[in-house]
């Protein structure tokens, strides 16, 4: 197999608009994840009901939840365990009724001293993080499906730009550092004011539920599997079980996921230094590529004869330069130990435009980025 073999097929494949598919995709902002049409597209394309759908980078579990309300079985990996506290509500999720109800039995006004606590005075009036970390406490010993599900939907207010959300003005998907969040305060001359969380946690619920279907979810939510291993050593995936692979590695070191979701992290007792070994994120290609390399090698082991992987990489700037990551990848399958076991069958190209979220972060079409979805369809042989 070589390269100039390989068919490209550009176009737009679904659609660019914002937020069309179920509501419970949107329940978190998230860094570096893709539209759910991505995998709706492939799982439609490739699979049938009660196949396995697996990812090994789950993220905030766009594919595992979009398996599920096609009603194929999930197996969604992530070396964060942020992922499976936000994919797992999702898969299991529950009713407003049950929400308030839950809601209702929790004292979010306990007198505590928060100056023992981690200072986020920056981001959050003494009253709110009062009732904040109440509730953290809270959930530390209280796990059922309710209050999984008031966890994520909390997680996804901690930080943002309106007030639906629990902070004062700040970033969404991206948890900022303090010094900068203090900066953001002086120059726009507004600090932390008393936000309610529990108003706020069921108006979001409401939104989150909003499509419906959760009896679809609920049939099959225990067949679904969620893991947090290395992506090299998916030591809970069975041999030759899963059907097809849709997933998007880490794109070298675009995206700090530990920085970037500290205060998510903290708010679920998630250590940041415990992360540094154990998440992906380097700057070197060669690192970079020798960890797809293994990724690959272990994503075989776990697919069925004939299985496929749709994996989304784009395009980053490295080294002052636009660097195609498709390219290294199948580069990296046509030159390896790979070629014998995989046949890549197609490259996509999705054109996109980039969103409003995008430009916030400075981010313009064919500069710096990712632009496009490019996804490697690969099959086991």
């Amino acid at each position: 197999m070589t390269q100039d073999k390989i068919k490209y097929i550009t176009g737009e494949f679904w659609t660019s608009k914002q937020r069309q598919m179920h509501s419970l995709h949107y329940a978190i902002s998230y860094r570096a994840s893709f539209k759910p049409e991505l995998p709706d597209f492939f799982i439609n394309k490739f699979t049938n009901k009660y196949d396995i759908v697996g990812d090994p980078f789950g993220g905030r579990g766009t594919t595992a939840l979009q398996s599920a309300l096609t009603e194929r079985i999930a197996l969604s990996n992530d070396v964060n365990p942020l992922s499976e506290r936000i994919v797992y509500p999702k898969l299991h999720p529950v009713s407003i009724k049950e929400i308030e109800n839950r809601l209702n039995e929790i004292n979010l006004n306990k007198d505590i001293d928060i100056s023992i606590e981690e200072d986020m005075s920056m981001f959050y009036h003494p009253e709110t993080y009062k009732e904040i970390i109440n509730l953290k406490n809270y959930l530390k010993t209280h796990r059922d499906n309710t209050d999984r599900f008031i966890e994520m939907i909390a997680i996804s207010r901690l930080h943002g730009h309106s007030k639906g959300f629990f902070s004062t003005y700040t970033f969404p998907q991206i948890s900022i550092p303090k010094y900068r969040q203090q900066k953001i305060n002086e120059s726009r001359k507004e600090y932390p004011d008393y936000r309610e969380i529990k108003s706020r946690i069921i108006k979001k619920a409401k939104e989150t539920l909003k499509s419906g279907e959760l009896e679809i979810l609920k049939n099959n939510s225990n067949k679904h599997i969620l893991t947090t291993n290395d992506a090299r050593n998916l030591k809970d995936w069975k041999d030759n079980s899963v059907n097809i692979i849709i997933t998007s590695p880490p794109f070298l070191n675009q995206v700090d996921y530990i920085q970037d979701n500290w205060i998510e992290n903290w708010f679920c007792g998630i250590i940041n230094d415990d992360l540094k070994d154990k998440i992906i994120q380097t700057p070197n290609l060669n690192e970079w590529t020798q960890f797809i390399s293994d990724v690959i090698y272990e994503l075989y082991r776990v697919l069925v004869p004939n299985g496929i992987i749709a994996m989304e990489v784009g395009e980053v700037k490295y080294q002052n330069k636009i660097l195609n990551l498709d390219e290294i990848i199948l580069e990296l399958i046509c030159s390896k130990h790979h070629n014998k076991q995989f046949n890549v069958k197609e490259i996509y190209i999705q054109s996109q435009q980039f969103t409003k979220l995008a430009n916030c972060f400075n981010v313009s079409n064919n500069k710096k980025g990712t632009n496009t979805n490019r996804i490697l369809v690969i099959e086991k042989i």
